[in-house]
């Protein structure tokens, strides 16, 4: 069994409901919430994926990485105020506090998550 890292080159860890309540509550920029698990094979093709290019969307938004078995109560939290509904992996995106996209299981791919901050981006 794989278990998760302390810390992940460039994504940030919430730890705790009030650092989630500051990811959705950004108004600054957009937020990137990737729900992962270490156990799974299709997460880890996913955050392989996405790994490839979040250097440079976190020049655009924050990316934010909640590890769905280490911190399951977190990953529900997100689903219970986000309103959709938990899957893993998943990817979110998140506008002003509201999801503007997400992606669920093979869906998380770089190249979508890229399309869907760039189309957003070229919103504001």
């Amino acid at each position: 069994m794989t278990t998760a890292p302390e810390s992940e080159p460039n994504w940030n860890i919430p730890q705790n409901k009030t650092a989630i309540d500051e990811i959705l509550n950004s108004v600054e920029r957009p937020q990137i919430v990737y729900k992962h698990s270490y156990r799974c094979s299709i997460s880890m093709l996913s955050k392989r994926s996405l790994d490839s290019g979040i250097e440079e969307l976190s020049e655009v938004a924050d990316a934010h990485l909640v590890d769905v078995v280490s911190m399951r109560e977190l990953s529900d939290y997100v689903a219970e105020k986000t309103g959709i509904r938990h899957e893993s992996p998943q990817v979110l995106l998140l506008s002003r506090g509201t999801p503007y996209w997400s992606a669920s299981h093979g869906g998380v791919r770089l190249k979508a998550l890229q399309d869907a901050v760039y189309e957003l981006a070229g919103k504001d």
